[in-house]
């Protein structure tokens, strides 16, 4: 079969929450059939055992679709039609089938988005029928990227930024007028070295150094939580979170422990108290979520199946500095874990950092994305667990 594979990005909006995801599909190497057909099977496989809604949860899916699937009208079913948002490219004006496809498509309740608008009369043709078009801020001046936005806005169209790599590029972009934001910018903050933490920040960075001491017992951890029922209370939400596949309703920490054992309720409780960081976006913590699931799959998948909890732990503390705002390595300075976690999240060394690199490929779903392996995983089945993690992340984060 050919190698397709689906890759997923959060678009988000000017205050940093999740508007949509990008679900694109990608063709792999030496594909022996043809990929349309390839596609198409990945649809309804993907579909079955995943479920497209699963994979974004409560927001909408911005399809990019191959132009003979988009003419046939495929694509998968949703909850709701509106949730469906798919994108065509720039050059379709003169395909009579892609366009009778998208007028039903209309009808039916759902949006258009145009792909790499450039201001050429073909793309401004289709954007007059389009609710959203993309446009490559690499690719346009400053001052022409202020023209077009212009134009569309008068014409009631909003406007999503694709490549936005950081934060700082997101305040630029912001502040020129973008609508939506394309990309992983919110795991690259901007931070400042070398100052202290203080506050809020310093007092949690404390306790989770506490927590995560291999030294600390259920006793401690027992305590810890009682001198904070909010947290005990979120924690006791979280656990009975359909994610976590307990079996009975959880009432009390020591249920918790019964069920899940010391290490993974220390995880959940790690995940409360970064939850409660305000200045951090709610997509950082389901992303965080996202790369514990599936750095843990991976290594059952890879012969480290007796260390799937610590690859667990480096998915989840992967956005330790953009959670703090501060470099990660001089968070992991006030934290006891071991050297060989630390290498990983720091220089992406052994086998956990080898996952968490190969991760951060498989997000940016950049050209050299199709050679991606790890050991014998190739990137079908890296970009299956992507999508499955997601789906857990998704469902962690909308059933609290």
């Amino acid at each position: 079969m050919s190698e397709v594979f689906i890759g997923r990005q959060p678009i988000l909006d000017r205050n940093m929450k999740v508007f949509a995801y990008e679900l694109e599909f990608h063709q792999g190497l030496n594909p022996n059939q043809t990929t349309i057909e390839a596609t198409e099977q990945l649809l309804e496989k993907t579909e079955s055992e995943i479920g497209f809604q699963s994979i974004v949860g409560s927001h909408a899916a911005v399809m990019q679709l191959p132009r003979e699937l988009i003419a046939k009208a495929k694509w998968p079913s949703f909850d709701q039609n509106h949730n469906i948002v798919l994108e065509i490219p720039n050059d379709v004006n003169k395909d009579v089938e892609i366009l009778k496809s998208l007028k039903a498509l209309k009808l039916e309740g759902s949006a258009i988005a145009l792909d790499n608008f450039i201001d050429d009369e073909s793309s401004v043709k289709l954007a007059s029928i389009s609710d959203f078009v993309k446009i490559d801020n690499e690719a346009h001046s400053e001052v022409k990227m202020k023209s077009m936005l212009q134009d569309l806005h008068e014409k009631g169209v909003k406007v999503i930024a694709e490549r936005v790599e950081t934060e700082e590029m997101f305040n630029y972009l912001k502040r020129i007028g973008f609508d939506y934001f394309q990309g992983y910018f919110f795991t690259n903050p901007v931070v400042m070295n070398g100052q202290k933490l203080t506050g809020n920040k310093l007092t949690l960075l404390q306790l989770m150094s506490k927590i995560n001491d291999p030294k600390t017992k259920f006793e401690e951890l027992s305590g810890i939580l009682s001198q904070d029922v909010a947290l005990t209370h979120k924690l006791l939400v979280a656990v009975n979170n359909p994610a976590t596949m307990i079996p009975i309703k959880v009432e009390s920490v020591s249920d918790a422990l019964k069920y899940m054992g010391l290490k993974r309720l220390k995880f959940w409780v790690n995940m409360m108290m970064l939850g409660d960081l305000e200045d951090a976006p709610k997509e950082l913590l389901t992303t965080s979520l996202m790369r514990a699931n599936f750095c843990e799959k991976l290594a059952e998948k890879t012969g480290h199946a007796r260390e799937r909890d610590t690859f667990f732990l480096v998915g989840l503390f992967s956005n330790l500095g953009a959670f703090f705002r501060a470099p990660i390595a001089e968070i992991l300075d006030e934290m006891p874990l071991s050297d060989e976690v630390k290498e990983a999240l720091i220089h992406y060394r052994g086998p956990m950092g080898e996952a968490l690199s190969c991760l951060k490929q498989l997000e940016s779903a950049g050209e050299t994305v199709a050679n991606l392996r790890y050991g014998e995983v190739g990137i079908s089945d890296l970009a299956n667990l992507l999508l499955s993690a997601s789906a857990w992340a998704q469902q962690a984060m909308d059933n609290p």
